[in-house]
């Protein structure tokens, strides 16, 4: 099982409405997430069971040109209100995952992303600093009779992308 997890891409700093949670993605986010995607296809050529968002407009519309790069328009873009900023890790939905054993691309946002790969990866010295708007970070948990159903500690970094912008 592979999964993709990405903070949003950069955002404006507020929103016509003057709320956080409708602030858009600016031009340079919307490149940046085409070019991360565009990147990992070539790299990994995912095939996603799943894509998750938070249901903050910027989250969205990331997990948006995500699919549409990774030829994954048709998989429905699933929110959850766990991958908000202030929301502990979504162990429920990561479950739910591991079960399933499919790919999956899961978008959020800071300090959230940070703390799931934490309780993730086995060796958090895999992981970047920072997970700076756009960065995507791939884990991989490995199948098989003997893997144990824990997932804390089960992943092990793949992949680490920043955008250039």
């Amino acid at each position: 099982m592979n999964l993709y997890v990405m903070r949003h891409g950069l955002a404006a700093e507020s929103s016509p409405s003057g709320r956080d949670r409708d602030r858009p993605l600016t031009s340079e986010g919307i490149l940046g997430v085409e070019e991360i995607g565009k990147t990992l296809r070539a790299q990994h050529g995912p095939t996603l069971g799943r894509i998750v968002a938070s249901t903050y407009l910027r989250a969205h519309h990331t997990a948006e040109l995500m699919a549409g790069v990774l030829s994954a328009a048709a998989i429905p873009i699933e929110t959850f209100s766990e991958l908000e900023p202030d929301e502990p890790p979504p162990v429920a939905l990561l479950r739910e995952l591991a079960t399933a054993n499919a790919d999956a691309l899961l978008v959020g946002h800071h300090p959230m992303v940070i703390a799931l790969l934490r309780l993730l990866v086995r060796d958090v010295a895999e992981l970047p600093l920072g997970l700076h708007p756009g960065m995507l970070v791939g884990i991989a948990r490995p199948s098989g009779p003997d893997v144990k159903p824990e997932l804390g500690g089960s992943f092990r970094v793949t992949t680490v992308l920043r955008p250039a912008r």
